[in-house]
């Protein structure tokens, strides 16, 4: 304990400051072990900056936080706790968080405030004749499967009800109906997606997960690492939530998407960048100093999916980064080809317990950050 407060001495700034910082960071620690869903439907909504909402939403997943997909019935402009059909122990609804209408890609917040105003719909054409979508906001929706909620058959229907609205919106536009201000939509049964024929078949989980990154760069359905797990393998990547079990100096290799980069500046005048890659199990924090920037080249600011080999640095119990070597882009042929041709390293198992806790990635990711930069 002692030898932890004497290394504070390197790095510290006033009481006031330190405390005003201790109150939230214990106020949302407790609130992410009792509530967590709560906790993490008002950073969605909320956005604290530091790192991209699709990090926060792997997080949700990592804590078996329902996510709920979008939906024109139950989407409004804010991210939404709601009820799900699963309990929890004590006999309570599971509470998930419902996406918002808002993370679509291109629609408007007049769009937006028609669909909520409207809700709910009876058919496709009832969301059209109410809520007035324009026809790339229609086709996104059925994309990401906002109407699978209107479609006999829901997600597996998915393919001929998307192939349906990119047909209709593609012609050219009928006169549309004027509404007669208190007018009613009579209760009819819907004619148009029902008699579909079955052409398209269900769409892949990747399908789905490339869909939702397009259009909303989140990925509900999962993580876009699923599609990788196979590659990860063959190169003998150590996933995120092993990196404790190694032991310190152990050379590894760790990949996934980036979600952070960081260039903060230095007292020795030295440029460290330092990238955020998470994997779906968690999230493994790369430090680049002179020499791997060279070897990295212009692949350590353009790749979005890469793979880093380097050495395990520990420095505490639960505090761990890695000091690049090299990177590669696994979108790029010529660098796969490479590695392919390289023998994956063996990492050391630590002899050392591994303590759990409650610590969140991202307030253990700024000490190991603190701590390299002030060596």
């Amino acid at each position: 304990m002692w030898e932890i407060l004497a290394g504070f001495g390197s790095f510290g700034f006033c009481k006031a400051h330190g405390a005003a910082f201790a109150v939230p960071t214990f106020e949302s620690a407790w609130l992410k072990t009792h509530h967590p869903a709560a906790f993490l439907a008002g950073l969605f909504e909320h956005d604290p900056g530091m790192y991209p909402l699709r990090l926060l939403v792997a997080e949700a997943r990592r804590l078996g936080v329902p996510l709920l997909g979008m939906d024109v019935d139950r989407s409004t402009e804010h991210y939404v706790l709601e009820p799900t059909p699963s309990r929890s122990p004590r006999g309570e609804h599971t509470l998930g968080i419902r996406m918002a209408l808002t993370s679509l890609s291109g629609i408007s917040e007049a769009e937006v405030q028609r669909i909520v105003e409207a809700q709910p719909f009876d058919s496709l054409a009832d969301l059209r004749d109410r809520a007035r979508p324009k026809r790339p906001t229609l086709r996104a929706l059925a994309q990401v499967g906002a109407l699978d909620s209107l479609m006999p058959g829901g997600r597996r229907r998915r393919g001929d009800l998307v192939a349906s609205v990119v047909e209709r919106t593609r012609t050219a536009s009928s006169p549309r109906r004027r509404e007669v201000v208190g007018q009613l939509p009579l209760p009819m049964a819907d004619v148009e997606v029902s008699a579909l024929p079955q052409k398209h078949p269900e769409p892949s989980r990747e399908e789905l997960i490339s869909d939702e990154l397009l259009l909303t760069s989140i990925d509900v359905t999962g993580h876009v690492m699923e599609t990788h797990r196979h590659t990860m393998d063959r190169f003998g990547v150590t996933r995120a939530e092993d990196l404790l079990t190694l032991r310190s100096g152990s050379t590894v290799r760790v990949a996934g998407i980036r979600v952070a980069t960081q260039t903060p500046p230095m007292a020795s005048g030295r440029r460290v960048v330092f990238i955020s890659l998470d994997d779906g199990t968690g999230c493994a924090d790369v430090a680049f100093f002179d020499e791997a920037q060279g070897n990295a080249g212009e692949i350590l600011f353009t790749a979005q999916l890469m793979l880093v080999e380097g050495t395990i640095r520990r420095t505490g119990p639960r505090a761990v980064n890695i000091q690049a070597h090299e990177a590669w882009d696994l979108r790029r042929e010529d660098h796969v080809e490479q590695l392919s041709r390289r023998r994956a390293p063996q990492a050391a198992r630590s002899t050392q317990p591994v303590r759990t806790g409650s610590r969140s990635s991202a307030s253990s990711s700024v000490k190991r950050r603190e701590r390299i930069m002030n060596r």
